[in-house]
């Protein structure tokens, strides 16, 4: 019995050691940060900013990178920054020009460094009929650089950020649907861990990426698409990606929810194929801690796949 336990222990310590290099599987679920290396610890937090996204970033080498702001009408992504004691910005991306990803960005770009390093990151859509985007370029100035399709941001020497989807031209039409179809979809590696965030990406940009990339794409969590809804996270793009997790971000009863997100056709497609799901309108800010060997997620209140869906649309699309 002895023997048999140290050669399990001896096995658990080498997958370990590989998942560390990155070299064989994804990183290992665990149960709470403490199991976390806390000198190689990369904190990602989907901030609870209502109907809309908004995450942070901070690396092991204390490198921060505001990910989409927010709507900001309840200023809880600038609550955020403060209740974490985060004075600079280092970094900032926008998935996409609508107001509940990039109103709350104002704060952000205020505190990066003046000056004049690439530091605000888009897919480079002009938006110069929409004020509140026109402000967020016209701040960062010199420090502004446009995505590029198969393009890696190295914002930190540890972490590759690696551009898997991105257009600067709305389609399938130029409205709100098309626009949401220009988001930089972006793959986060840290060791063995790593992470897709979707923006508001639809079916259209996720058939783009699927053709493109499918065999490239998995990943230990996967940020949903369009909050939930029923016009992203295709079958097909799920089963590629393969998450053991998920996180949503959409409004709960203190923003109402309009769209109904996350629709219920998302939510049965995540529990069918076996994702566990976080969201921000029942699990509040929601944080990953990870070293790139293992990682940990901690909701500010509940508990995963707990909450039922508001409710169906009525033209979903899936491929």
């Amino acid at each position: 019995m002895k023997t048999a336990r140290r050669i399990g222990m001896a096995l658990t310590l080498f997958f370990l050691g590989c998942e560390t290099t990155g070299t064989a599987g994804p990183a290992m679920h665990v149960d709470t940060p403490a199991m976390v290396d806390p000198q190689k610890t990369l904190q990602i937090s989907m901030v609870d900013v209502g109907q809309g996204d908004g995450m942070v970033l901070k690396t092991p080498s204390g490198v921060v990178i505001a990910f989409d702001g927010g709507p900001d009408r309840t200023g809880n992504y600038a609550d955020f920054l403060k209740r974490q004691n985060i004075t600079q910005i280092d970094y900032v991306i926008l998935s996409h020009g609508h107001s509940d990803h990039y109103t709350g960005l104002g704060t952000a770009i205020a505190m990066l460094p003046k000056d004049c390093a690439p530091r605000v990151f888009d897919p480079g859509f002009a938006r110069p009929d929409i004020p509140g985007y026109q402000y967020i370029r016209d701040t960062a100035g010199c420090r502004y650089s446009s995505l590029t399709l198969n393009q890696t941001l190295m914002l930190d020497p540890a972490i590759e950020l690696s551009v898997m989807g991105v257009s600067n031209t709305p389609y399938p039409q130029n409205d709100g649907t098309g626009i949401n179809n220009t988001s930089a979809v972006i793959r986060l590696r840290y060791g063995a861990f790593s992470m897709i965030f979707q923006g508001d990406a639809q079916t259209e940009a996720e058939k783009n990426l699927y053709s493109m990339f499918k065999t490239q794409l998995a990943a230990n969590i996967l940020k949903v698409g369009h909050h939930g809804s029923c016009n992203a996270t295709g079958t097909s793009l799920l089963q590629a990606i393969a998450p053991s997790y998920a996180l949503i971000s959409s409004g709960g009863p203190n923003d109402p929810n309009m769209f109904g997100h996350p629709h219920c056709q998302t939510i049965d497609k995540l529990r069918s194929a076996g994702v566990h799901y976080y969201r921000t309108d029942t699990n509040g800010d929601i944080t990953i801690t990870t070293d790139g060997r293992v990682f940990a997620i901690v909701p500010t209140k509940g508990l995963p796949d707990s909450a039922a869906c508001p409710r169906a649309c009525a033209t979903p699309s899936d491929f």
